[in-house]
């Protein structure tokens, strides 16, 4: 990274200020976030999650019981001509590796030249975290065993919120490529 600038372009889940904060551990100021468009790329449901890949993580059903499907989340991927909306935040070394702890299921990328937003810096770096193909190819697998798979309706609540926080409410629905999975309500179980 050296003296250059460095960025992190989010589109889901983390273009929430609280999701970030939940990330660093360090005070972030949701003012140093700004809009950004991510070309040839578009915003897809292709993030498989369960209790292999997070077992620290247990949803349970309206009924309290424990949901043993697969949920699955916001990535991205790549396609000529489409774009993504989202945000860019300045992060150090330090925050990188915060965020790389937290987006175990993406590896992080160089998307410098494709992402684009009012005031970049000419000479900066922009990273993007995109789903590991194994983790894209769990969803299939789950699909194809037959398992529940679905889309969390309370992250779809937060990364709507967060769009709208950010005078992109409409857009996020619009850019994001249709998916076909049910959306359940899912709690995440108490710890301790």
């Amino acid at each position: 990274m050296g003296d250059r600038e460095t960025f992190l372009f989010v589109y889901g889940i983390l273009v929430s200020p609280e999701q970030v904060v939940a990330t660093l551990d360090h005070p972030f100021d949701p003012e140093r976030m700004s809009g950004a468009v991510l070309s040839g790329w578009e915003r897809a449901w292709n993030v498989a999650s369960d209790k292999v890949s997070h077992p620290e993580r247990t949803f349970l059903l309206p009924d309290g019981s424990e949901f043993d499907g697969v949920t699955v989340a916001l990535g991205i991927e790549q396609r000529d001509g489409s774009e993504c909306d989202g945000a860019v935040i300045p992060v150090t070394g330090a925050d990188l590796a915060d965020f790389d702890r937290r987006e175990r299921s993406y590896d992080r990328v160089d998307v410098t030249p494709s992402v684009t937003w009012a005031g970049k810096p000419g000479d900066c770096v922009v990273h993007a975290y995109v789903p590991r193909p194994d983790v894209r190819q769990r969803v299939r697998d789950a699909l194809a065993d037959g398992r529940t798979v679905c889309i969390r309706k309370g992250y779809i609540d937060v990364v709507h919120a967060a769009f709208a926080q950010i005078g992109r409410a409409e857009s996020v629905t619009r850019l994001t490529k249709a998916s076909r999975l049910p959306v359940r309500e899912l709690v995440i179980a108490k710890r301790g």
